[in-house]
């Protein structure tokens, strides 16, 4: 090394700390901290013309660690401080370099510790204990190794502003994205708005939307019973009057669980609800043909992009003929019809599966939905159960849960309460998927509504 390249430090003048504002385009801060009044005009001197990514240097001095926190205080964006180790107390520099870590947590200002008394830090030590940038020993740094290390330390910090000014901007784009889903979903989140902090209010208010567990309907029962695998269910169901002659009703399987489903829940609830209203206030019969219900929602789930889909049986019962329309969009296990109008009560009960086929609603641009029609007995039990039934039989070791099902219901006696109890489903704990049933019962008892 030159002797002419090193450091020269001149005499002490009694400077004092510059922390005056500044423009901050197009300007390097930089903090020197040191305790020796020619080492920092040696470093501006040095630093003096020196031009970064087309941006001069602005210095700001301290004389002691404590001087230097306030100018950290009243200055913003300071990109580097170069940090004397041994000031007003052997460790001040050390003490600073914690301070602006640990304290004000700045993790984007480069810390270069310049030190005359290595012995009192040793290097070894310091890289290791402390987030610093680099170590110099003053005899050993000359002009060419300081801008060197400003260099390097300048640029680390522009990497590190880019990194997180992109984080920021992320940020600020994912909220974008989240205010633009509220936007387009405002009927969903005005339904939901209630239940957004605390999924035990949410549960609270989604068991508001299912119908009474047991009620009668133009002189068919209807009963039902629902658990859920979580707080939130993907399942649900419906039956409900549309006019002196017709009855509706639905049992519904939303993929997946937790919030998402139930949400969509709440969308189905809304669109048979929308869907009674305007046949009453419009005259639209949408309502009573279920494979338009069923394309309508189809349509609606695939314009919300929700990435969600559901199974669905749909029936509408013509209570004048006894008669049934009714559709399934990929609901299993087959809901099934028993025969009890035997006068006997031994005789046997006749089951029939509903068969139909079609695909899920919301999963397909061009769905396959097939509308079915069927008499029903003058005395009948209907049941339906969502897919939950399959892993709860199957947890009983029951291999056959169809055959399972059809025998409960050979008892012409059998009520939904009972098939709980049977199935011990009032005593369990979880449930490893949601669990949804439905009954609908007509019988002598009930009166003739065939006019």
């Amino acid at each position: 090394m030159e002797q002419d390249d090193l450091l020269v430090f001149a005499e002490e003048d009694g400077a004092k700390p510059n922390t005056e504002e500044v423009d901050t385009i197009d300007v390097w801060k930089i903090l020197i901290v040191d305790d020796e009044p020619h080492v920092h005009q040696v470093t501006e001197l040095v630093l003096r013309d020196f031009v970064f990514e087309n941006k001069k240097i602005k210095f700001f001095n301290a004389y002691s660690a404590a001087e230097a926190k306030r100018v950290l205080e009243e200055i913003n964006d300071i990109s580097l401080a170069i940090v004397d180790v041994v000031m007003e107390e052997d460790d001040a520099g050390l003490s600073l370099v914690k301070y602006v870590r640990e304290s004000i947590k700045d993790k984007k200002l480069r810390i270069i510790l310049r030190t005359g008394q290595p012995g009192v830090a040793p290097e070894k030590e310091v890289i290791i204990k402390y987030d610093i940038n680099d170590y110099k020993e003053k005899v050993e740094l000359s002009a060419q190794k300081l801008i060197t290390s400003v260099i390097v330390a300048l640029r680390n910090y522009e990497y590190i502003a880019e990194i997180s000014a992109l984080n920021a901007n992320l940020e600020q784009r994912v909220a974008d994205r989240v205010d633009d889903l509220k936007k387009a979903n405002i009927k969903l989140q005005e339904t939901l708005e209630e239940i957004q902090d605390d999924q035990e209010a949410a549960r609270i208010m989604q068991d508001k939307l299912f119908p009474k567990e047991k009620t009668e309907i133009l002189g068919y029962k209807f009963s039902s019973k629902f658990y859920s695998s979580m707080t939130l269910s993907g399942d649900f169901l419906d039956y409900f009057e549309i006019n002196e002659r017709y009855v509706g009703f639905y049992i519904a399987d939303v993929s997946g669980h937790g919030v998402s489903s139930a949400i969509v829940t709440v969308l189905l609830k809304n669109f048979i609800d929308n869907a009674i209203e305007k046949f009453h206030n419009e005259n639209d019969f949408l309502i009573l043909t279920p494979p338009l219900v069923c394309k309508r929602l189809n349509n609606e789930l695939l314009r919300e992009k929700l990435g969600k889909y559901l199974t669905i049986f749909f029936g509408i019962i013509d209570t004048v003929e006894n008669k049934m329309h009714y559709i399934n969009c990929g609901q299993f296990p087959y809901p099934f019809i028993a025969d009890i109008c035997g006068d006997k009560e031994n005789s046997k009960v006749k089951i029939s599966v509903l068969e139909g086929k079609g695909t899920p609603v919301g999963l397909f641009k061009t769905p396959l939905f097939s509308a079915r029609e069927i008499m029903l007995p003058k005395c009948f039990k209907m049941v339906m159960f969502s897919d939950g039934i399959i892993e709860v039989l199957s947890a009983g070791d029951i291999k056959n849960s169809d055959e399972y099902l059809h025998e409960l219901f050979s008892n012409k006696n059998i009520d939904i309460d009972k098939i709980s109890s049977q199935l011990g489903l009032e005593n369990r704990s979880f449930f490893p998927d949601d669990l949804t049933f439905l009954m609908i019962e007509k019988d002598n008892s009930s009166g003739d509504n065939n006019g």
